[in-house]
């Protein structure tokens, strides 16, 4: 994970001017080492540049007071994790007449909304069809954004209709570089495959354990081979994946990512432990993008999939699902079709996600493996990116979105008491 720019590092836009849309965004903190994070960290500033007045509640990333970062406000979480005791209040305290929620619909209380402000959720559908549980609080908002296409048919499907700004990428930061290599310490000559995902939850839904095991296959075949995991290794506890314990089972060896040359003979190189947890600088992530010959995200299901673009837009190839969002991000690589994986019942969800077949996920590497150094590739990975880029999503779908918003939004109303 890592860390980015301050609110102040504003991209160059239209000169601000004053729009009666007040917005809260209410999400995690723009620091944060998250998805979330990250595209709070994006558009906040560019929103801001459109002319519109904005602040955040960081649920996550902020305890105890508000401050504020480059004139946009930055109210804390309260006693609830993800901030309904106040998703009202400080909406209020800023004067705010739009909420949109960046996170899981499915968590979020509409009641605790005054009705007198707006909300509109930007929200993630990673099963088919959409959950009750989302459905059930979206169709309470003014009116939902959802961030994939994938994410608008199952609205769609369900009866609702939808804003649909996609999540997006800086594509001057995420771009292809020369001798990242050398400045991580990576084996040249090798066939570096890498994974870029969050270890939470039981049974992981990012499917660590069969494409460990797809890898660990591979590896037999093609030993000049290593597997790169940007995530938390679960080898202290919590309700994570034990991966080291895991890669040990499939007779990997093990090693992490330091301040030196990587050992040759290391097979799963780990990303270190401290920094991605308290956040890596772009720069880095750059570097790992790049040093990569392939990304793997064969995930049960995806909102969007931050990675896959991240990736291509440094030039690397991917092998990902053809299944919820993921397929409409593979511009260069390997989609692997549902025949090729089995679907799995979410049970507190009551919807489909798809758990994919070893067996594909060694084709797909056999397939990336005969084509290591291909630069056609690697360009085409770079073209796709490029319609996902901040500045373009922000041109294309958050400026008439934000308009839209702005007539739907009544700037008379009143004011309600929230208590909490």
């Amino acid at each position: 994970m890592r860390k980015g720019q301050s609110l102040t590092d504003q991209p160059a836009g239209s000169t601000l001017t004053t729009k009666k849309l007040h917005l809260n965004w209410h999400s995690n903190a723009p620091w944060s080492p998250t998805g979330y994070g990250n595209q709070t960290k994006l558009f906040i500033p560019r929103i801001k540049k459109l002319g519109y007045e904005v602040s955040i509640t960081a649920f996550y990333g902020l305890q105890g007071a508000m401050i504020d970062s480059g004139g946009v406000r930055i109210y804390p979480v309260g006693k609830h994790p993800y901030g309904q005791d106040i998703i009202g209040a400080s909406a209020q305290m800023d004067g705010a007449n739009a909420i949109i929620t960046l996170m899981d619909a499915w968590v979020i209380m509409p009641e605790n909304i005054p009705s007198t402000i707006g909300w509109f959720p930007w929200y993630p559908v990673d099963c088919e069809p959409m959950p009750a549980d989302v459905l059930k609080k979206v169709r309470r908002a003014r009116k939902g954004i959802v961030m994939s296409k994938f994410g608008k048919r199952m609205a769609e499907q369900a009866g609702l209709e939808t804003f649909y700004v996609p999540h997006g990428v800086d594509t001057n930061v995420f771009k292809p570089v020369d001798k990242a290599r050398e400045r991580l310490q990576w084996p040249k000559d090798k066939f570096i495959v890498g994974m870029v995902a969050a270890n939470k939850g039981l049974p992981p839904r990012k499917s660590f354990f069969e494409q460990i095991t797809a890898f660990a296959a591979f590896h037999k075949l093609q030993p000049d081979t290593m597997l790169y995991l940007h995530t938390d290794d679960g080898a202290r506890g919590g309700e994570l994946a034990n991966l080291v314990s895991y890669c040990k089972a499939m007779g990997l060896k093990t090693d992490y990512q330091k301040n030196g040359p990587v050992c040759e003979d290391t097979d799963v190189l780990f990303a270190d432990q401290y920094t991605q947890l308290i956040g890596l600088p772009d720069a880095y992530m750059v570097d790992v993008y790049n040093a990569l010959d392939v990304l793997m995200l064969c995930s049960m299901g995806e909102g969007f999939g931050i990675p896959l673009i991240e990736a291509q837009a440094c030039g690397c190839p991917v092998i990902t699902g053809d299944w919820t969002a993921m397929g409409e991000l593979c511009f260069s690589g390997w989609l692997i079709p549902k025949e090729e994986a089995r679907a799995a019942w979410h049970p507190v969800f009551e919807a489909w996600q798809w758990q994919v077949n070893t067996s594909a996920v060694v084709d797909r590497l056999l397939k990336a493996y005969e084509v290591k150094g291909n630069q056609d590739y690697r360009k085409r990975a770079r073209k796709g990116a490029l319609q996902y880029d901040a500045d373009k999503v922000t041109e294309k779908y958050w400026k008439p979105v934000l308009a839209e918003m702005e007539k739907m939004i009544s700037v008379n109303s009143g004011m309600e008491l929230v208590t909490f």
